[in-house]
């Protein structure tokens, strides 16, 4: 096809542009599997653009590459998904905080920390020091101290650390738990890592951090109105 303002306008012209215009949306998805079907989509218009209007058999062998790498992404993506599993902790963890992540995603993120039981007096965090380590409460209970006065509490489905555990800076408050309680940690270097590598995870902590976080003020305005009511 000669290159003229007639031929780009045509309708086998629209035809490459709306391969690109796929392509260009693939870019502005939030999740990998919207991009990867966009990008589909998108190699197999230009696929159908390679062969039938620009007889181009090198563009119709790279855009069918990136077809197949792209479908095979996505059956890893499903396999994974398939053979995950989780114990009623994770799971509720999962439902609760990370909804948006697909099993296998969740999984590979859960794997990357590990379930530990502590005892009463056990640290969280100290503050004015770095988190070095994102908590997640599945069981028991903690409490915040600010200048050694306790402020709030820490029960099931809390997080401990969220606040700084992205950034580095130092922590608010001390987190203290006060009965047997059983967390899962991830260290904070190995999240910062991932989410820096992982748009999609990084905006599910965040929201997560924020919906728990909105939550601990409601309980504590709650705690400061019956305190006063007593």
């Amino acid at each position: 096809m000669e290159l003229t303002i007639a031929s780009a306008l045509s309708a086998e012209g629209l035809l490459g542009h709306a391969a690109y215009v796929l392509l260009v949306l693939s870019m502005l998805m939030r999740t990998l599997l919207w991009l990867r079907l966009l990008v589909i989509a998108s190699a197999l218009l230009g696929i159908s653009y390679a062969v039938f209007i620009l007889g181009d058999p090198v563009s119709t062998f790279w855009e069918t590459c990136l077809v197949v790498v792209n479908i095979g992404q996505l059956l890893i993506t499903h396999w994974r998904s398939l053979r995950a599993r989780f114990s009623d902790d994770e799971a509720h963890f999962i439902a609760r905080h990370l909804p948006g992540l697909t099993r296998g995603e969740a999984r590979a993120l859960i794997d990357r920390g590990r379930w530990v039981a502590l005892e009463d007096g056990a640290c969280l965090a100290v503050e004015g020091e770095p988190v070095e380590r994102l908590s997640y409460v599945a069981e028991g209970a903690a409490e915040v101290r600010v200048g050694g006065r306790a402020v709030s509490a820490c029960g099931a489905g809390d997080f401990v650390g969220e606040m700084t555990v992205l950034t580095g800076l130092p922590a608010t408050a001390t987190v203290v738990a006060t009965a047997q309680t059983v967390v899962w940690q991830v260290e904070a270097p190995v999240l910062r890592d991932l989410t820096r590598r992982r748009d999609d995870l990084s905006r599910e902590l965040e929201a997560a951090f924020a919906r728990n976080y909105r939550d601990k003020i409601v309980a504590m305005n709650r705690r400061a109105v019956a305190g006063l009511g007593g």
